[in-house]
């Protein structure tokens, strides 16, 4: 069909516009997680949904009592995604994503890296995609000793005062006080 045409036009963009909102809900579970965030973890899922681990089968709130304990020790997470297929079907979608994920030891001394896919099924409900059923195949995991952290890195923390929800970002004062030190340097 020619791209001029309204229809087919209007067709790919739905499925562009679902395609994005699908994969924000599954970032917005990657991003809830590793910054300790129950309601945005939660946000990524239909009450109703039911997540299976394995080791947890439940509800997403259930999951959130479940899994925190866990990862909340932990020196911090990093959820990573990255291939993600997407089959769309009207309000319903199946996706296949590939994760990777890191969980360092409070001390930070050890990380434990693992990989697998999150398989879900999603419906699209009053506008909103939202995860109904989750699946968790894990294809592997090792643990390995870590290296600390350099002295003057940018550091996160795992709940609302990281960073990335300030709004509008901009420098921290301890950046500013830098950067006007070194702009007062003279230039040589």
């Amino acid at each position: 069909m020619a791209a001029t045409d309204p229809e087919a036009l209007a067709k790919e963009v739905r499925y562009l516009r679902d395609r994005f909102d699908i994969q924000d809900a599954i970032h917005r579970y990657s991003r809830g997680i590793d910054r300790l965030d129950p309601p945005l973890l939660e946000s990524a899922y239909h009450a109703d949904a039911i997540d299976d681990r394995g080791a947890f089968v439940g509800s997403p709130s259930e999951f959130v009592a479940w899994v925190f304990p866990h990862v909340g020790g932990a020196g911090g997470t990093s959820h990573n995604i990255s291939n993600i297929t997407c089959e769309i079907d009207g309000d319903e979608a199946h996706t296949e994503t590939y994760i990777t994920f890191a969980v360092w030891s409070a001390d930070g001394t050890t990380v434990s890296v693992g990989g697998g896919r999150y398989l879900d099924r999603l419906q699209r409900r009053d506008g909103v995609w939202g995860i109904i059923r989750r699946e968790t195949i894990m294809d592997y995991v090792f643990q390995t000793p870590s290296n600390p952290l350099p002295s003057n890195a940018l550091s996160g923390v795992r709940d609302k005062s990281d960073r990335s929800y300030l709004r509008p970002l901009d420098l921290s004062a301890d950046a500013r006080k830098r950067l006007d030190e070194k702009l007062a340097q003279p230039v040589t």
